[in-house]
């Protein structure tokens, strides 16, 4: 997608039509005005696209040059071809405040216009839990729905347990739960898979030999690279009398 970039230096007017346009990335509060007031609106820079859409952003020169922001804002939009039609999206440049700082604004435009498309994705669930004193290994399947900015699905997932041996026999124990689960990620345009939360219920057809009653689960799960996770949650068992916070770590 073809953009041209027009550049203008002290245009006071065009600067106080612009503030008077809504910003996406507004401080909150009267932060917005101490902005103005410290660092006041000096230079535009304006993107205009094919569609008749325009990015405009808003700077003081004292803090910014026009030539190193159009060398760090033109690779973004390349990438990030679903911008609006014949609409302006304002943003305000500072460093003073976290979401008008350069490097925000930037993963705002990411995150929001890359080209992206939703999926239905199916994955297997490898990991291994501490629960209330035993180590469980965790095997189950998930199915997601991925949008740009989250995911909804459920999971079903088996906490197997190996009681003590009797006369030198093995036995498994399988605690099968069923999950609801939300996944989101602000810090990566391109994934929503950086956090994850979840709540399930027990649902096993033969007796738990560590659950009784209705038994519940809620889980975080942190995405600490490509493949590996942690997790972290709590069990309520013996109909909610009785809770067992669990520990453990996902692959994938």
């Amino acid at each position: 997608m073809k953009r041209i970039t027009l550049l203008t230096g002290i245009a006071m007017l065009f600067c106080q039509m612009a503030i008077a346009q809504e910003i996406e990335n507004k401080p909150f509060g009267s932060y917005l005005e101490k902005l103005n007031e410290d660092y006041p609106v000096t230079d535009t820079l304006v993107f205009d696209f094919p569609n008749d859409g325009k990015l405009l952003l808003l700077f003081n020169n004292s803090e910014y040059e026009l030539k190193n922001l159009e060398e760090k804002f033109k690779p973004v939009l390349k990438k990030t071809t679903k911008f609006p039609e014949f609409k302006t999206l304002v943003y305000r440049l500072s460093e003073e405040y976290p979401q008008t700082q350069v490097d925000a604004v930037i993963l705002d435009l990411e995150r929001d216009y890359l080209p992206y498309v939703d999926q239905l994705e199916l994955n297997g669930v490898i990991g291994m839990d501490y629960t209330g004193g035993d180590f469980t290994p965790v095997i189950g399947a998930r199915m997601m729905f991925s949008f740009r900015k989250f995911g909804i699905g459920g999971s079903i997932t088996n906490n197997v347990f190996f009681p003590e041996r009797l006369e030198g026999n093995i036995k498994v124990n399988s605690n099968w739960f069923a999950n609801l689960e939300y996944s989101w990620d602000r810090s990566n345009p391109k994934s929503n898979k950086g956090n994850m939360f979840g709540v399930g219920l027990l649902v096993n057809e033969n007796k738990s030999q560590l659950f009784s009653g209705t038994t519940t689960q809620a889980f975080y799960k942190r995405k600490l690279n490509q493949h590996i996770s942690i997790q972290a949650g709590v069990i309520s068992t013996e109909n909610f009398k009785t809770f067992y916070p669990t520990v453990g770590i996902r692959f994938w």
